[in-house]
């Protein structure tokens, strides 16, 4: 059955897309009551509303020490993870290239009076270029470059869109005057190998922390993406674990397909 479903109803429920409809149409700021955001300004969404239970993901996040460090947020959506890392780290950099999603980044980040942001408005891959983006007005959070996922996208979403984006690497962005990141947080809805494939001198040379959230659009398109991102970590070195299940991955492991935010250092 799941392999049935297109990729738009496997990522976002009907309840996940309701309450989608209902923020969009929410646009005044309020301070954060949930979530990463908690007591921290936004505008737009649900997070006004108390209550909700607290993920592993942002369980785990808050654990991290991220004073006096470098962040960067490669897919940074509508920036609710860009204000807690700036709550908390020294400088963060935020890939964002969708311009409606850019817009609305800008406005957390002015809302918070952070100015230790920067906002890029490129996408990050495995080479410099030009990447068609394929979303869905009312879920531009699942906005993708990977062709697969972009077919899918195109041919279930309710109200598909796209857009042709400049691409970058994290390796050119240090060259050209970046500042070295001490963590680099990936959420590119299926482009993640792509993304560390652009930043190997990184890797080799300074191996920051990795926050990886993997993505697919069938279960075995999703294993061979997690078998990419996870051997390319091992090969660098890094000590992987499961945030989900909150287990350090056995280096002797078998991948599995079912992991799906990684956490490396």
């Amino acid at each position: 059955m799941w392999e049935n479903m297109s990729y738009y109803t496997k990522e976002f429920s009907l309840f996940h897309r309701l309450t989608s409809h209902i923020s969009k149409s929410l646009n005044f700021s309020y301070t954060s009551r949930r979530g990463l955001a908690k007591g921290l300004k936004r505008r737009g969404g649900l997070g006004f509303l108390p209550g909700g239970a607290s993920s592993a993901e942002d369980e785990f996040l808050k654990t991290l020490d991220l004073r006096g460090k470098t962040v960067f947020d490669v897919g940074g959506f509508v920036g609710l993870m860009t204000i807690f890392f700036a709550s908390r780290a020294a400088r963060v950099v935020t890939y964002e290239p969708l311009p409606v999603s850019r817009s609305k980044i800008l406005d957390n980040v002015k809302l918070n009076r952070f100015d230790n942001v920067n906002l890029r408005d490129v996408a990050v891959g495995a080479e410099p270029g030009e990447l068609k983006i394929v979303y869905d007005d009312l879920m531009s959070g699942g906005a993708s470059g990977d062709p697969e996922i972009g077919a899918e996208l195109t041919g279930s979403a309710a109200t598909p869109k796209s857009c042709v984006v400049p691409v970058t690497t994290i390796d050119l962005e240090i060259e050209a005057g970046q500042p070295v990141p001490d963590l680099v947080k990936i959420d590119v809805e299926g482009m993640e190998y792509s993304v560390l494939c652009g930043m190997r001198k990184l890797l080799a040379s300074r191996k920051p922390w990795l926050y990886v959230e993997l993505h697919g659009t069938t279960p075995l398109d999703k294993q061979k993406n997690a078998q990419d991102v996870i051997r390319t970590m091992r090969e660098g070195g890094y000590e992987l674990y499961d945030v989900e299940n909150a287990r350090i991955i056995d280096p002797a492991e078998p991948i599995s397909g079912n992991v799906r935010h990684v956490f490396g250092k």
